[in-house]
């Protein structure tokens, strides 16, 4: 039987803002002005869309996954992006960083109105029916993906499912936290009902729709909640084995339970499946203003389109509320040379770290520290190290002819040259083609001490060296003066994330198979990478290293760390898989050389060293709501 839980999200329990009075007061105050909001089609729209408004900007940088990751890095200035800020000086209970909770983003607030619209939307009366239940679905989707949003940061939170009148009592507003696995329950069976009566993605109108939910994105949401109810951070974590609210009830999953791979298995093949039949699909369609260019470039390209390029078919669903225009000014390089105080607006401060610049593969599609060539050739050992011999003619679509460059930006895999802008190499981009026939317009990026997309004293740059080329579109252009930006909506999910979140739960639920291969192998295929097998036996040091399941896991971990990075997900996932000690302090080079030996030497970017705690795997409660409502526990550690 479904419980019930009663809240008015503003209250005591949950927020403290002088003793919510001025909250209490919302609804009676406001009675008409509700039912004016539903009094006909048009108002009730618009609350729909107020429901939508509560979304995480996922991808922007307000996102804590975006920049909290340590994939990327800024440089140090007031007015801190959420991510960066919450490594730099931390959480506590009193100063919460990207704050769900309570305050200006709570999502309870989001909830409220959720639970208000499905209360009204019966009152509309010139709405047609079908219509109606669309509504209804999109609404009870938002709701689930609420409370998934808050579980993801909080672990075991409330469960709201209607709004308490103004005249409840103060011990019916004083709500528990419910246990993770009710939490789970609660939200894949919230998410049950809305499937039937929602579209497929093949239906919504890009136009008019792009951002509303389909049969889709409910199949991906809900295969992600099972996928990270199964994880170790919420899968018997004994960490939490000792938090319990004043009912002396676990909040957390005290025993591992392999089961719940087998059930987040399930629920990512039932999505890929939806997907498949709905036309979603891998993105390898190459574009056709480069249909005529080299294979290389027209790999890099494609593989930079399947995040930023319009309508692409393996987008699940994409963040309206996020300015792709601010992602793209700050993940270009300034490619073309101008004097100083005579600048373009574009910014690189998405800065990839080194650290991040090493999960890329070798070209032989393995790890660079287990590649027999790399560690032959002493490339590994001296990756840091700028290489004596000059970019020949055959690596010319990867490095400037005759020009110099670290031993780690050499032989590495199409990703690494899709994603990753680096001292001396090749940028493939619109704003300098000439598609009569000429395909080799190509820039090359410098990221020296005053050069075009280096260090400039006053301006914007890149703290690292480097920029991430995945996150903005080859047909974007720049001039001495401007940029003008392609616009994208920034995935939230597409199809490669939930293959690989389906092998990843196949692999733990029963270790190796060629179903896990096969769509480990679809990612890398058309990243032009070899097999897992083929590629392991033939290149890796560990050549049976993707025969066990302990292996694949290491191998699953880092091809989703590659083929998703700067996508707002290593963030999660570094959490749930407990591996948060991964995050240390974050390096670059040092932006500050002209020349070559000034140039390529590591350095700390971070003023502060990073280090992360077991308790910063779930965010703190504010200590003023735990004071006003006794019956909250503190997470762990806090």
């Amino acid at each position: 039987m479904k419980k019930i839980r009663n809240i008015i999200i503003v209250l005591s329990a949950l927020l403290v803002f002088n003793a919510c009075s001025d909250y209490l007061d919302v609804v009676p105050d406001n009675v008409p002005i509700i039912e004016h909001a539903f009094a006909n089609r048009s108002k009730a729209k618009k609350f729909l869309f107020t429901c939508y408004s509560y979304r995480p900007e996922i991808g922007s940088m307000n996102d804590i996954a975006m920049t909290g990751s340590g994939e990327v890095w800024k440089r140090y200035l007031k007015g801190e992006w959420t991510g960066t800020s919450y490594l730099k000086n931390g959480q506590s209970p009193n100063i919460v960083i990207g704050n769900k909770w309570d305050g200006e983003y709570s999502l309870w607030v989001g909830i409220r109105d959720c639970n208000i619209f499905l209360e009204r939307i019966i009152d509309v009366v010139d709405l047609q029916e079908w219509e109606r239940k669309r509504w209804i679905s999109e609404v009870k989707f938002l709701k689930a993906y609420y409370h998934w949003e808050l579980m993801k940061r909080y672990g075991a939170i409330p469960i709201v499912d209607v709004n308490l009148p103004t005249s409840a009592s103060p011990e019916q507003v004083r709500v528990f936290r419910e246990p993770t696995d009710e939490v789970v329950n609660y939200i894949t069976s919230l998410l049950d009902e809305t499937i039937e009566d929602l579209p497929h993605n093949s239906q919504l109108l890009y136009a008019t729709e792009a951002g509303r939910i389909s049969k889709e994105v409910v199949m991906v949401v809900r295969a992600e909640v099972l996928l990270f109810n199964a994880s170790p951070l919420f899968n018997g974590n004994p960490d939490y084995s000792g938090i319990k609210d004043t009912r002396d009830k676990n909040l957390f999953s005290v025993n591992y339970d392999a089961t719940k791979w087998q059930k987040a298995a399930d629920a990512c093949k039932a999505a890929i499946d939806m997907c498949v039949e709905d036309g979603i699909q891998l993105h390898n369609e190459v574009d056709p203003l480069i249909s005529n260019v080299d294979p290389v470039f027209q790999l890099q390209t494609t593989l930079r389109e399947a995040i930023c390029g319009n309508q692409n078919k393996e987008l699940i669903w994409g963040a309206t509320n996020t300015s792709s225009w601010f992602i793209a000014m700050n993940a270009s390089p300034r490619l073309i040379r101008v004097s100083a105080g005579n600048l373009n607006n574009i910014r690189t401060e998405l800065a990839p770290t080194i650290q991040a610049v090493e999960y890329y593969y070798s070209a032989n599609g393995v790890p660079i520290n287990e590649d027999k060539e790399w560690i032959s050739n002493n490339w590994y050992v001296n990756r840091y190290k700028l290489r004596e011999e000059a970019a020949t003619a055959e690596e010319e679509m990867y490095v400037e002819l005759g020009k110099k460059t670290a031993f780690l930006h050499y032989n590495r895999e199409p990703r690494f040259y899709s994603s990753i802008g680096f001292d001396k190499g090749v940028y493939f981009g619109n704003s300098w083609y000439k598609f009569e026939g000429d395909d080799r317009n190509v820039k090359w990026a410098d990221f020296r001490n005053r050069a075009g997309g280096g260090y400039q004293a006053g301006a914007y740059y890149s703290i690292t060296g480097y920029n991430p080329k995945k996150l903005h579109s080859f047909k974007d252009v720049q001039t001495v003066e401007s940029y003008a930006y392609n616009r994208y909506l920034f995935p939230i999910y597409r199809l490669s994330d939930l293959y690989l979140m389906y092998a990843e739960a196949l692999n733990e639920a029963s270790g190796p198979s060629s179903e896990v291969y096969k769509y480990i192998d679809l990612v890398r295929e058309r990243a032009g990478l070899a097999g897992v097998v083929e590629s392991w036996n033939n290149y890796s040091v560990n050549s049976d290293k993707a025969s066990s399941k302990d292996g694949l896991r290491e191998i699953i971990h880092q091809e989703r760390s590659i083929e998703l990075a700067f996508e707002a997900k290593r963030f999660w996932d570094i959490r749930r898989w407990k591996k948060i000690d991964e995050m240390v302090t974050p390096t670059g080079w040092n932006i500050l050389g002209v020349t070559d030996d000034e140039f390529y030497n590591v350095i700390p970017v971070s003023k502060k060293p990073i280090k992360l705690t077991t308790k910063q795997y779930l965010w703190p409660i504010r200590q003023g709501n735990l004071s006003v409502n006794t019956n909250l526990v503190q997470n762990y550690g806090w």
